[in-house]
């Protein structure tokens, strides 16, 4: 009996006052002239509003904490900001992408004693690159590189690599009989 005691107690604490507002406000209502029905629904009404703004909670809800990773070159999110950055409303490539390329297309040529920003290395560069990843690179201004421009000078330099030589030009294909070792990468 004590846990049907409590129960009842439970409920009565939880109930009472909605029931007195809706009674209050039934009473009230019907007390200044309106139909018994309509009095009735406007003191349930009441009732139900009361039982629900006593269940909410005046203090917010508390937040997760954010995790914080530190910032790696070449992470998920430095390479996320340079694929969002990288083509503009026109279809070509955005000022924001071609910055790293070009410090990139700076230092590869670095290692092969050429300047890219000296103009009277041009012949030199585009022997090294071959004339569409020079131009590329050395493009300031309007229009833009496209992104297949873009995505050949980024051919041009991987080829390139970090030998201070080249036996043949980054942008000829490799000879059939030369031998491809099959890239330890993932396809993905």
């Amino acid at each position: 009996m004590t846990a049907l005691r409590r129960l009842v107690r439970a409920v009565w604490d939880a109930g009472w006052r909605p029931l007195a507002v809706g009674a209050a406000v039934a009473a009230l209502a019907w007390a200044l002239g309106m139909r018994t029905s309509s009095a009735l629904v406007l003191g349930l009404a009441a009732a139900t509003l009361t039982a629900v703004l006593q269940r909410v909670d005046s203090l917010p809800e508390p937040r997760p904490a954010r995790r914080v990773q530190a910032a790696r070159d070449g992470g998920r999110g430095e390479v996320l900001d340079v694929a969002w950055s990288m083509v503009g409303r026109d279809g070509r490539v955005t000022e924001r992408a071609l910055r790293p390329l070009r410090a990139a297309g700076a230092r590869r040529v670095a290692r092969h004693g050429l300047d890219l920003t000296d103009d009277r290395q041009a012949d030199a560069l585009t022997g090294l690159l071959g004339r569409r990843a020079y131009g590329t690179l050395a493009r300031r201004g309007h229009p833009t590189p496209t992104v297949g421009d873009l995505t050949h000078t980024l051919g041009v330099l991987e080829r390139l690599g970090a030998s201070r030589s080249r036996t043949a030009a980054p942008h000829d294909p490799p000879a059939a009989d030369a031998r491809h070792d099959p890239d330890p990468r993932s396809p993905r």
